[in-house]
């Protein structure tokens, strides 16, 4: 009996370390099946993909681009130089008119008409005067004091004439030259105060652009040289008819003016002028993101056996999203075009697109 029991306890155990022998098998190959991925090794730098290009010299004409504002070429704010009250509206916005004609009048205007054309009358006058005095006098028949005072009465009616002619042209105002009126900002029965703007005028006929340029830009450029100008999609030519040589203190930019006369371009429409700068031979030139700027000095990314090396260089002018550079950089070298600020030197990069 205690064989039989025996028995029974060695087969339990048996079957119980084949069991834990299967487990321990199932666990081992589970987890050689699902072992978690090895951990990266963070001290391994990773290698950045780069776009870049392959310098060479040339001889590079650069052209440059200023947007601005057209405008009419002839403009004039006009203003009375007396108070007054407005007589007369006698053309509106719209309208064209030629040089000297008359724009607004002043109900004064009528007064010093009169006043003006009896000073006139009376000039006149004397003037007949004094040649009659002038054939007595020569023929001894009047004496020196009587000749002298009739021409001194002649002077001083002239004096009066002019200054009552002044005083009438105050109560008018007329087109200084033949264009187009803008704005009036009165109307008939307002009161007028000297110095305010009344109205304006403006010559369309042809038009100007004003554009502030680096100083590098005029070096080129003379006076009457044809540009070209861009507006809307309609390609002209310009004249350059002024620029300044000094530049401004506060922008170190230089105004210049352009002349259009096409006919399809409007004032207040957005131009773009185009100016061509003096060649620079044997010239090295590089996309604008390709140099970075540290501590005020310039930098580009040359790549050497898939490593980068930071080399200093001089800008020598820029044009549009081009820097002419040179230094200690020769023809062949690859160098990073874009996103130059997140690189540094000695760093592995990997090369996605050369141009």
């Amino acid at each position: 009996m205690d064989n039989f029991i025996n028995s029974n306890i060695l087969k339990k155990q048996g079957i119980l370390s084949i069991l834990t022998l299967l487990l321990f098998i199932t666990i081992s190959i589970m987890l050689f099946v699902f072992q978690p991925e090895p951990e990266a090794n963070v001290n391994k730098p990773i290698a950045l993909s780069v776009d870049t290009t392959r310098l060479s010299m040339q001889d590079i004409s650069p052209i440059v681009e200023y947007t601005g504002r057209l405008e009419p070429s002839k403009k004039a704010d006009l203003k009375f130089e007396i108070n007054g009250r407005l007589a007369k509206r006698l053309v509106e916005p719209g309208s064209k008119i030629k040089s000297e004609e008359i724009i607004l009048i002043l109900e004064e205007y009528y007064i010093y008409k009169k006043l003006y054309e009896l000073a006139k009358k009376n000039y006149e006058l004397q003037k007949k005067e004094v040649e009659r005095m002038s054939i007595l006098d020569k023929k001894s028949l009047l004496s020196k004091s009587q000749f002298h005072k009739t021409l001194q009465k002649e002077i001083e009616l002239e004096s009066a004439m002019y200054r009552s002619k002044q005083d009438f042209d105050k109560t008018f105002i007329k087109a200084k030259f033949s264009g187009t009126i803008n704005k009036i900002n009165v109307n008939e029965g307002d009161t007028i105060s000297p110095n305010i703007i009344v109205a304006n005028l403006i010559d369309t006929s042809s038009l100007d652009l004003y554009v502030e340029v680096r100083g590098d830009v005029i070096d080129g450029l003379k006076l009457h040289m044809n540009i070209d100008v861009i507006s809307n999609g309609i390609s002209s030519k310009g004249k350059l008819i002024s620029f300044q040589t000094s530049p401004n203190l506060d922008t170190y930019t230089h105004l210049l003016r352009v002349r259009v006369t096409d006919k399809k371009l409007r004032s207040g429409m957005l131009a773009t002028a185009k100016f061509i700068l003096p060649k620079i031979d044997n010239s090295f030139g590089v996309p604008v993101s390709s140099v970075l700027t540290d501590d005020g000095r310039k930098f580009i990314f040359i790549v050497e056996n898939t490593k980068l090396i930071k080399r200093e260089v001089n800008i020598i002018t820029r044009y549009d999203e081009i820097y002419i550079i040179n230094g200690n950089i020769k023809s062949n070298d690859i160098i990073v075009t874009r996103d130059v600020s997140s690189l540094s030197e000695g760093q592995d990069i990997i090369i996605s697109e050369t141009k």
